[in-house]
């Protein structure tokens, strides 16, 4: 092979890899300007849009990822919803634990409801590391928190509902539960608690169709909070 044909396959050589390169460096771009469009699509659509923030304390190993709401119309009203979604740096930013790494989920979100579940875990000083799961569900347009005290209408019937259904998940002893939480995703309700037994370390999940909850909870969470 002469000087000029591998002076040539040399130079095509070295096009190929800088277009490569480029191709490369362009696609990132090109798939955050789509992430940015679809975000802007969802927050016209919803009326607002849910931004992560991190609380990050290296000394105590305390690392909490939470959301809070952004642009939505009435700032008054998004002031206190971002106040209840902080609710969980407040409480786990504290003397009594280190080691805290929790993360969040959004599972549902509308123009009625937004829901977030956190997970992670955590250790209390002289006791050890826990499970942390706990959740917020606002009322989108008073800004009220629903929690089961405020969602359930008639306890009597909604705990045999749920003893019911514990039974047929396979828990022997059915519901035996104290502070009862919830949280929305899809068209269900999914109850959670920490069993009663002082051995149980995992969360028990119960989750139950919406439709079958009519009658026996409430669909006002209450007037707007005055300014």
């Amino acid at each position: 092979m002469n000087m000029k044909k591998v002076l040539v396959y040399v130079m095509l050589g070295v096009s190929f890899t800088l277009v490569g390169c480029g191709a490369k460096k362009q696609a990132p771009t090109e798939q955050n300007q789509q992430q940015k469009v679809q975000k802007q699509q969802e927050s016209s659509k919803l009326g607002y849009e849910v931004v992560s923030e991190l609380l990050e304390i290296k000394d105590k190993h305390i690392k909490i990822n939470y959301p809070q709401v952004k642009d939505y119309v009435g700032e008054i009203l998004m002031d206190y919803m971002n106040q209840s979604l902080k609710k969980i740096v407040d409480q786990y930013n504290s003397d009594s634990y280190d080691d805290v790494n929790i993360d969040y989920e959004i599972t549902k979100s509308n123009n009625e409801i937004l829901s977030i579940l956190y997970k992670g875990t955590g250790k209390i000083k002289d006791f050890g590391e826990i499970k942390i799961k706990d959740s917020m569900n606002l009322d989108m347009k008073s800004s009220n928190e629903i929690n089961y005290e405020s969602f359930i209408k008639n306890n009597d019937e909604v705990r045999k509902i749920l003893d019911k259904k514990a039974k047929e998940q396979g828990i022997k002893e059915g519901l035996e539960a104290e502070g009862i939480r919830i949280y929305f995703k899809g068209d269900d309700v999914v109850f959670y608690y920490m069993p009663l037994d002082d051995d149980a370390k995992e969360f028990i999940e119960i989750s139950i169709p919406s439709k079958e909850l009519e009658g026996y909870v409430n669909t006002d969470f209450g007037e707007k909070p005055a300014s």
